[in-house]
């Protein structure tokens, strides 16, 4: 499966908070724990993979995360009736954050340095995206260092830090809660966002690399596709983010999430999603 295991064991590691606002209050264990199950099923999920990706394996994606998104809500006693995430964008940063361990480790360094933490954290996670695209989607026996420098660079430095003012502000915009508050958010995020921050990160890669002559020709060739895979990723999974994620944790449940997508953007920005015919049937 491509990749579909990995978003499994992320959903399904979450611990959902039961109380009235049916909110998510802690990481996946197999990101921020030390679950050896997890791991070995994300690594298992990816080396499936046969030289790239398809509109087929982006809806397949999509479609198991939203089905374990569920399963874990509905045994948990489903969604809580409240107002959804709060508008002020920041309430509640410092619930969990008491005690040892990696997670709320992670969430005190969030409440101290919210913009530094969300910013490291992207730089390794883009960096792992494109790692994953290296060695198990396209076969390459050595690592591109520069390649995977550039990756985690701008994971650090556009990435999160663009997230974290972005969803700042259409905290602040958006004042409506509940479900229609989380489908205006979608809306801005997908329809505004995307296509202008997708645009910004593959002209920024393809600079850092040397490439900057085949900018142009890139976006023309292939911004659309990568748009629309995005949108089969992300519609259901930012939904889930902007209605049931307290805001201080947006962006790393969408760092999280973004495991798998780092990794066809990786490939994408490499090849072109337009004209490649990625993969063997699932």
């Amino acid at each position: 499966m491509v990749m579909t295991q990995t978003l499994c064991a992320l959903s399904q590691g979450a611990r959902i908070c039961t109380r009235s606002t049916g909110r998510i209050t802690k990481a996946p264990t197999c990101l921020f724990g030390s679950s050896r199950n997890a791991n070995k099923a994300a690594t298992t999920s990816v080396t499936g993979l046969k030289g790239g990706f398809s509109g087929n394996h982006i809806q397949m994606l999509s479609r198991r995360f939203v089905n374990t998104a569920r399963n874990v809500l509905r045994q948990s006693g489903g969604v809580g009736g409240g107002g959804g995430i709060a508008s002020g964008g920041g309430g509640g940063g410092g619930g969990g954050a008491g005690g040892g361990g990696l997670w709320p480790t992670y969430l005190r360094l969030l409440e101290r340095s919210p913009l530094f933490t969300k910013a490291w954290t992207a730089g390794l996670l883009n960096g792992l995206g494109d790692a994953v695209s290296q060695k198990f989607v396209e076969k390459n026996d050595d690592l591109d260092l520069k390649r995977l420098g550039i990756f985690t660079l701008l994971g650090s430095v556009l990435v999160g830090p663009g997230l974290h003012f972005w969803y700042s502000f259409i905290g602040r915009t958006v004042t409506a809660t509940g479900t229609a508050g989380a489908v205006i958010r979608l809306a801005l995020d997908q329809l505004l966002w995307a296509p202008v921050f997708i645009s910004t990160f593959l002209a920024s890669l393809l600079t850092l690399e040397g490439k900057g002559h085949e900018v142009k020709s890139k976006l023309k060739n292939d911004l659309k596709p990568t748009v629309i895979a995005n949108w089969k990723l992300w519609v259901p999974a930012q939904f889930i983010n902007f209605r049931l994620v307290p805001p201080h944790l947006q962006v790393a449940f969408s760092n999280v999430i973004a495991v798998g997508w780092n990794t066809y953007l990786s490939w994408a920005s490499h090849h072109s999603p337009s004209t490649s015919s990625p993969v063997e049937p699932l």
